[in-house]
């Protein structure tokens, strides 16, 4: 989106251009002090803030698939369910919102990955289903 200003004054005869530039804009965080929002222009830049982001949270979602694994029999199917939408919130936020601002190879990779992450929670999720089938198959019906 290109936006112009044009001034022209009547003594100079001069005219001031002016394009407006779509960057990346977000908030600091709280505790900061007069500062609602940062708007960041270099592209350079926006790059390295979303790579870092992206890869923070990569981090916290393969620490709460290794915490499903760990824990094996007492893992719930809520903790697997907050595991998979918070996966598919970042594969969401990856192809729709970063994807103007990163190169596709870097897409793509975590792409695959969080694939994969999806791919090992819904191994877990059907061996926990699988073993509370089996115990209320052992329990049976009791009248």
């Amino acid at each position: 989106m290109e936006s112009y200003i044009l001034k022209n004054m009547d003594e100079e005869k001069d005219v001031l251009l002016y394009q407006e530039k779509t960057g990346y804009a977000f908030s600091p965080k709280k505790g900061t002090y007069r500062v609602k929002k940062i708007t960041v222009l270099n592209e350079d830049m926006i790059t390295s803030i979303l790579k870092n982001k992206l890869i923070k949270q990569y981090k916290k979602i393969l620490q709460m698939v290794y915490t499903l694994v760990e824990n094996g029999d007492n893992t719930t199917s809520g903790d697997c369910l907050a595991t998979y939408t918070e996966l598919d919130r970042l594969k969401g936020i990856l192809l729709y919102k970063y994807h103007k601002y990163l190169d596709h190879e870097f897409i793509k990779k975590y792409y695959q990955k969080l694939e994969l992450l999806e791919m090992e929670i819904k191994k877990i999720h059907v061996l926990e289903l699988e073993e509370e089938i089996e115990y209320h198959e052992e329990k049976g019906m009791s009248r």
